[in-house]
């Protein structure tokens, strides 16, 4: 199997930091990327035996610049270019122990070169860098099917990712210090245990319990003092642990119930005095989902359906100083959808709603220093009416 691809996009944004008329703290930007990718698999099967394998090779070219920027007078231009190349060599291994019990494993080397360029003044000289990162990640599953049908696994997996540059240095009196990478790859370990399928004729579920170790994971993490804020550069580790659970129960014929749950809580290692929480990581998560369908005595049928989404609140910045004013509350978001079937299945007339409380929420929260950033969300409430006509 060959599976290719190439991408190119550019965009044109920019900031207009002041909120007046004129035309003080602005700051337009223009991108682009060029990216390519090739996947080589060599898979096989061979009765008890069967393995997945391949080679995969990705690579990018992109860039923005800043430029005709205003900052309380012109200022001038901010580039920043980046090219990316990456290789990996994988392989899977599956063996059948008998009907109900299979093992697999995997390895994965994985290298990635970046060189980078960034200049934020003129003036200042451009500053060039390159790193390079490789990791072999790994993975081990036990699955048993049950003799209800209900399918068991457990599974230790290992991740990697490459180190980043900092894709906004802006550092006039350290420069280029600020233009940097980690010198560490970003690993985990994943442990998880779960179960899925149909225990009862009338409910189909899965639940995974899974606990997460996190190594080198880069937090840059903010606190007030006096009139201004201090931010600091950590390499720290992270733990997360979790339960999640998703089911549709059929209560009767005709009514079905949709429920998912999800638990995270995350503790994140202290160095220096300073404990950073995860930022934009709700504890708490979970739907409720009731579908109710009413059969007509022309033969069609009217299906009546609700969602309830509830999520917890979280914090903007990986920090919980009340002082950063950066705790992101929680929202509620409630659908719904009625439609009608004709009774052969030919078309469908409906009318639904999308966020019918006008519930307006916040999807992530900064303090930049001289205010904070809002990023609100844009899902205003929405009804309409909606006709399908197959052909």
């Amino acid at each position: 199997k060959i599976i290719a691809s190439t991408r190119s996009s550019e965009y044109k944004t920019g900031l207009d930091d002041d909120s007046v008329a004129d035309n003080v703290l602005t700051f337009p930007e223009v991108g682009d990327a060029d990216q390519t990718s090739v996947e080589v698999q060599i898979n096989g099967d061979y009765g008890t035996w069967d393995f997945v394998s391949g080679l995969y090779y990705f690579t990018e070219d992109g860039g923005n610049l800043q430029a005709e920027g205003n900052f309380v007078g012109p200022s001038d231009d901010f580039t920043l270019d980046q090219e990316v190349d990456s290789i990996g060599i994988f392989g899977n291994v599956g063996y059948n122990i008998s009907d109900n019990l299979r093992l697999s494993g995997g390895l994965r080397y994985s290298e990635d070169d970046k060189d980078a360029a960034a200049n934020i003044n003129d003036p200042l000289p451009r500053s060039f860098k390159s790193i390079s990162y490789d990791d072999i990640s790994w993975d081990l599953s036990l699955s048993y099917t049950l003799n209800n049908g209900l399918n068991t696994y457990g599974s230790i997996q290992s991740g990697y990712q490459s180190g980043q540059f900092n894709p906004r240095p802006f550092c006039f009196g350290s420069w280029p210090d600020c233009f940097a990478a980690p010198a560490d790859n970003i690993t985990a370990v994943n442990y998880e245990v779960g179960i899925k399928g149909q225990p009862f004729e009338r409910l189909q579920m899965s639940a995974a319990v899974f606990y997460t170790d996190y190594s080198d994971l880069p937090y840059q993490v903010s606190s007030t003092s006096g009139g201004g804020f201090t931010t600091v550069s950590l390499i720290v580790d992270q733990t997360s642990t979790g339960f999640e659970w998703e089911s549709t129960a059929y209560l009767t014929d005709t009514f079905l119930f949709q429920a998912t749950l999800g638990y995270i809580d995350v503790d994140v290692d202290e160095q220096g005095g300073t404990k950073p929480v995860a930022p934009l990581t709700p504890e708490l998560t979970w739907t409720l989902s009731p579908e109710l369908h009413i059969p007509m005595a022309t033969g069609g049928e009217v299906v009546l359906r609700a969602d309830y989404s509830y999520r917890d609140d979280m914090w903007g910045e990986p920090s919980d100083d009340p002082g950063r004013m950066t705790r992101i509350p929680s929202r509620d978001i409630i659908n719904f959808d009625f439609s009608y079937t004709s009774s052969d299945q030919s078309w469908t007339a409906g009318f639904y709603g999308r966020n019918a409380t006008d519930e307006r929420y916040t999807q992530a929260l900064i303090n930049v220093g001289d205010y904070i950033l809002n990023i609100l969300s844009n899902d205003a409430s929405e009804f309409g009416l909606r006709f399908i006509k197959d052909f």
